[in-house]
């Protein structure tokens, strides 16, 4: 896999963005034309104004405004990497996806020009809409075990569902599948091409207040404190700590780490961006991928150096081994030649007074027979010194 993990420093990444657009230049770095240009405006590196590449296009020469120096001298390094070339591509091919879907992908149709609901849509809608099992206090209906991650009041439900409804649609068409994952009570955006999932939710902003004592309550909190007095049973009215307060603002959130979101804004609501959605959904999904495959990458690069350490570890340990019981061999065999010259030298002795005796000769060839079982060289066991130990016995 290529890869550049020297950073680029000031002057080269100067050359880049006056040799190439920067819209050309920034996906090498895995950032947009925003985030290159505020890097260099960071680094002092001046930027071809509007319609500098539409001249050049048309065969106007234009110069170039020259690199301002730094007080240090030296190069700068700009701590950009450039992203391996696979890496681009994909990127690339991301792009060219999401802007092909922003423009295919229409706004949310008026509710009767939608045609019949996702199934998982119409299972959502009618677990949602129960009167009872909600909670009083920020009035949120979500049941993510059983349906669809939706979390939103019940005035915003209609809009949420019709939402799920049409970035259901479009991402099925786009290669995708919605899956509900009921022990851990999450939604999954599947990328089938991949394999590659990502956590789905719709939820609604409650605004929290602090809660104002209304008169109702304040005469609720007199009349127990009037009445504890004497009836020790009497209840603390219950009285809220907070004031919720539906805002209507819906927000879409894929993935989590890395993650997206969308949501409404005072001048455009999310029916009218589902091109820019649903093309999000794309790119992420390929990011996502592409960083699992890397981090496959790197465990397998991992795995094998721990394979390698092992064998080498293993190898050096048996070849410490083997020659550890060579110099013990040797060792040995030098003892046994020794024993066998010393068993010679006292034969001679003997026999230059006469001897050996009987005894002497049994010890003899005891003393031969025991260099022999120390001689590596000379396959020999020795009843005594190759017994078993013997087991001490127990009292009873």
């Amino acid at each position: 896999m290529e890869s550049t993990a020297k950073p680029v420093d000031r002057e080269t990444l100067y050359n880049e963005v006056w040799t190439e657009p920067v819209s050309v230049v920034a996906p090498r770095y895995g950032l947009s034309d925003v985030g290159l240009a505020k890097i260099c405006r960071s680094l002092a590196i001046p930027l071809p104004s509007r319609g500098y590449w539409a001249k050049v296009k048309a065969g106007k020469v234009m110069h170039r405004v020259p690199l301002p120096p730094l007080k240090h001298s030296g190069a700068v390094p700009t701590g950009l990497v450039k992203l391996p070339s696979e890496k681009v591509a994909v990127r690339e091919a991301a792009r060219k996806t999401a802007a092909r879907v922003r423009k295919e992908v229409p706004p949310l149709p008026p509710p009767e020009e939608v045609g019949t609901p996702h199934s998982l849509v119409v299972a959502t809608s009618k677990r949602l809409r129960r009167r009872e099992g909600w909670p009083e206090g920020t009035m949120l209906r979500s049941a993510p075990k059983e349906v669809l991650n939706l979390s939103v009041t019940k005035d915003a439900l209609d809009r949420a569902l019709a939402l799920t409804d049409a970035l259901i649609k479009a991402l099925e068409k786009e290669g995708f599948s919605f899956e509900i994952d009921a022990e851990k009570g999450a939604t999954w955006v599947k990328w089938l091409e991949t394999g590659t999932k990502m956590a789905f939710a719709i939820s609604e902003h409650v605004k929290r207040s602090v809660h104002v004592v209304t008169p109702a309550e304040e005469r609720a909190r007199k009349r127990y404190w009037d009445r504890s007095r004497w009836d020790h049973a009497a209840s603390y009215p219950s009285i809220p700590q907070h004031d919720y307060t539906p805002t209507g603002t819906l927000t879409i959130e894929v993935g989590r780490w890395p993650s997206r979101k969308w949501n409404d804004t005072p001048r455009t609501q999310l029916e009218s961006r589902l091109g820019e959605v649903v093309g999000g959904v794309i790119v992420l999904a390929r990011d996502i991928h592409a960083k699992e495959q890397e981090e496959a990458r790197r465990k397998e690069a991992y795995r094998l150096a721990v394979e390698r350490y092992e064998f080498l570890t293993t190898r050096h340990a048996d070849e410490v081994a083997r020659f550890e019981a060579l110099e013990a061999d040797a060792a040995n065999w030098e003892r046994a030649a020794k024993l066998r010259a010393f068993a010679d030298a006292k034969e001679r002795q003997l026999r230059a007074v006469g001897g050996p005796s009987a005894e002497q000769a049994d010890w003899l060839a005891w003393a031969r027979a025991k260099a022999d079982w120390l001689d590596p060289l000379v396959l020999v066991s020795d009843v005594i010194l190759d017994a078993p130990e013997p087991k001490r016995p127990g009292y009873w």
